[in-house]
């Protein structure tokens, strides 16, 4: 037999246990959700008149960090990310940016390399590369694709 020294009833036990147990799923869903992109603002398209290059732009915050990003691709399959990161923070942040770029069923994500920002200031972000799934889809990109650019800290 067992002794209960807890002067409560077997009820009492399970619904405190249970509440235990939401409290600790609630913490570690917050620190996981910590570690996610935020969700970028909408973002502006922009064709070029002669239709060779498409341009995605849109700012970005996380953290207490933001951006502005603009996102370019062209019909040669050449791409370029051009992108800021303001920090007013106290303590400097590693930051980088991330576009996914989609059309019907196919996407691509590109990136910039990870940079420091030291305490309250402003520093630019850029990448640049070829992608032959751009160079193939090119028309299609330019009438329906889409980007998602989001900034990332860490």
């Amino acid at each position: 037999m067992r002794l209960d020294t807890t002067r409560t009833s077997g009820k009492a036990r399970s619904h405190r246990g249970l509440a235990l147990l939401i409290a600790t799923g609630a913490g570690l869903g917050s620190l996981l959700l910590g570690t996610v992109p935020a969700h970028a603002n909408a973002t502006t398209k922009h064709v070029a008149a002669d239709g060779m290059s498409v341009q995605f732009k849109t700012s970005d915050s996380s953290k207490d960090v933001r951006g502005d990003i603009t996102f370019t691709v062209n019909a040669d399959g050449n791409w370029r990310i051009d992108a800021d990161a303001t920090n007013p923070r106290p303590a400097g942040r590693n930051v980088h940016w991330v576009c996914d770029l989609s059309w019907d069923a196919a996407d691509v994500r590109h990136s910039t390399g990870t940079k420091w920002v030291p305490r309250k200031s402003t520093r630019s972000l850029t990448a640049a590369a070829y992608d032959p799934f751009i160079q193939a889809d090119f028309a299609t990109i330019a009438a329906r694709g889409t980007a998602d650019c989001d900034i990332v800290i860490g």
